[in-house]
């Protein structure tokens, strides 16, 4: 039933988002963005993954919660991609930001400590 009420959001333009964010599969673990009340549709992409929820101006300037790429961490880690958090990770990230406000990967960090 969640997926289905997302769906209509999207449907409805509710979402800032371009059609790459899809819904997660675990949606329901989710945590809904306390200014738009949306939970995140989410893109997983070769430099990292990310969020799109109500908030922003349009599909291409949205607010987003980021996370690292699996290829940026085994970089950082010598090859080995043991203790990437992968979805689970971005997931994480939102709810927390969701919960405190504060955002744990924001997209300068990443750039700024050679993350992508």
């Amino acid at each position: 039933m969640e997926k289905r009420n997302i769906k209509i959001d999207i449907i409805r333009g509710e979402y800032k988002a371009i059609s790459a964010y899809k819904i997660p599969d675990d949606i329901e673990e989710w945590k809904e963005c306390p200014n738009c009340g949306l939970k995140p549709l989410v893109w997983s992409f070769n430099n990292g993954s990310s969020t799109a929820c109500g908030c922003g101006e349009n599909e291409y300037k949205n607010f987003s919660i980021y996370t690292e790429s699996i290829m940026s961490y085994i970089k950082r880690n010598n090859g080995s991609a043991l203790g990437y958090g992968g979805s689970n990770q971005l997931k994480k990230n939102w709810n927390h930001w969701v919960e405190t406000g504060e955002q744990l990967e924001p997209r300068d960090w990443l750039l700024e400590n050679d993350r992508w």
